[in-house]
């Protein structure tokens, strides 16, 4: 991995995890430590990443309030506030639409499903025609 730091390849895995679980780097170049949310969007939150994804894909495609959602994790006991979910969203969406908008557009995943309709036989019913 490289450094988020100086950019450098001579960052290497240390053995130990944070508190959370993700893997910690040490970059020999500039002496700094980070883990793999270090320079990414979700820095410096205190959920775990897959936590805050399934909360944005569920208000993107479900559809629901903001303090739905927040009482909802509640139920699970996760607390946060509706404003979190705001924050979350605003830094996520575009991000997961264009993925999703990549997946489907190609790279195997709707390659070859398109299709279209050229012509359409309609055939008339017995008894079943308007004009009688």
């Amino acid at each position: 991995m490289d450094c988020v730091c100086c950019g450098s390849a001579a960052a290497t895995e240390r053995p130990e995890r944070t508190a959370r679980g993700y893997r910690r780097f040490r970059c020999w170049d500039c002496r700094k430590q980070s883990n793999e949310r270090s320079g990414g969007l979700l820095n410096g939150t205190q959920y775990p990443s897959d936590v805050i994804a399934l909360v944005v894909l569920w208000r993107l495609r479900y559809r629901l309030t903001l303090r739905d959602l927040s009482e909802m994790f509640l139920q699970r006991g996760v607390v946060f506030s509706h404003g979190a979910v705001r924050d979350w969203e605003a830094k996520l969406a575009p991000l997961l639409a264009g993925e999703l908008r990549r997946r489907r557009r190609g790279r195997g995943g709707a390659r070859g499903r398109h299709w279209h309709v050229d012509e359409t036989y309609l055939r008339a019913v017995p008894g079943s025609s308007g004009s009688g």
